[in-house]
């Protein structure tokens, strides 16, 4: 596995699923950290501003989105990203030992990355910059196109069909624009976190190393990514399933004050949800991390062990 045309899927994964086996308590550990604070800041939000967020639906009024909630989800979001980050160098580092022949040592490999979030902030934040706004213009034009349709429904349903349409199609379009721009990028940067992890690269070099190491291999990662997003969201969904039969199902909305009532009533259901969704990406997390560490090895010629060589 040490070239790329060697870095075949299938060894890839036994080899991963070899490495996870070997030291699955602490790479576990470190994957529950980032799962938990992206599960609990959303459900947070949801409980927060979920009345705020409907307000600013309902009443058209797109300067409503843009107060407290924002700021709260950007918060979140940046927290979130921070955790994920550390964590994920600290499995790097973790995989790394373990390839080695060496005893995991999460004291160690929380030394050897005291320094990487710092580093890697601007990239992230600038590379995530452009989903966002993706997003951000979708959402803007949608509240726009709303707004449109409401002043014009009394007067020309026919304009306002014409601009719930519109609606419809900006965001089916952003949606899938913000879709593959993160595809895109989560095969682009799949060797990220090894490489600013492992050789301690400053800046956007890791960035760079990761796009060029990439460039053989984009199938096999993109069929990497595809088959444990897969299985997680089978995880979630049948977590979700489990979830509704369990809880009853809340009374149906007529009013605004109904739909405020709906959301508190599926608080339950959604907690589950999470709390699935936190169990599954607390494993589906560490187990890429370690699949990009063992090939960002194979592809920059670090020492074969056993468990990757052959």
């Amino acid at each position: 596995m040490g070239a790329v045309n060697r870095l075949e899927f299938s060894r890839l994964f036994a080899d991963t699923a070899a490495l996870y086996r070997r030291c699955f308590r602490p790479l576990l550990g470190l994957g529950v950290i980032p799962a938990v604070v992206a599960g609990g800041t959303g459900l947070a939000l949801v409980w927060l501003y979920a009345t705020t967020l409907m307000t600013a639906v309902v009443s058209f009024n797109p300067a409503g989105l843009a107060s407290g909630a924002l700021l709260a989800a950007a918060a979140a979001w940046l927290a979130s990203l921070l955790v994920t980050v550390q964590c994920g160098a600290m499995v790097a580092q973790v995989a790394s030992q373990v390839a080695d022949g060496r005893t995991p040592d999460l004291r160690a490999a929380l030394r050897e990355t005291s320094t990487l979030v710092p580093r890697l902030l601007l990239p992230c934040l600038v590379l995530s910059a452009g989903t966002w706004l993706v997003g951000a213009v979708g959402v803007i034009v949608g509240l726009n196109v709303l707004s449109a349709a409401r002043l014009s429904a009394a007067a020309d349903r026919t304009a306002a069909l014409s601009a719930v349409l519109t609606l419809l199609g900006s965001v089916a379009l952003a949606a899938l624009a913000s879709v593959a721009v993160t595809w895109w990028l989560r095969v682009k940067l799949f060797l990220l976190l090894p490489a600013a992890s492992l050789d301690k690269l400053p800046g956007f070099a890791p960035v760079q190393r990761s796009w060029q190491l990439t460039r053989g291999i984009a199938g096999l990662v993109f069929g990497a990514l595809f088959v444990v997003g897969l299985a997680e969201g089978a995880a979630v969904w049948i977590g979700s399933q489990v979830a509704s039969a369990l809880v009853a199902p809340p009374a149906a909305a007529g009013d605004f004050a109904g739909l405020v009532t709906l959301v508190s009533q599926l608080m339950p259901a959604l907690t589950v949800t999470t709390a699935v969704g936190v169990a599954v990406t607390a494993v589906t997390g560490p187990f890429l991390t370690v699949m990009s560490t063992l090939a960002y090895r194979g592809l920059t010629g670090y020492r074969l062990t056993p468990l990757m060589s052959g």
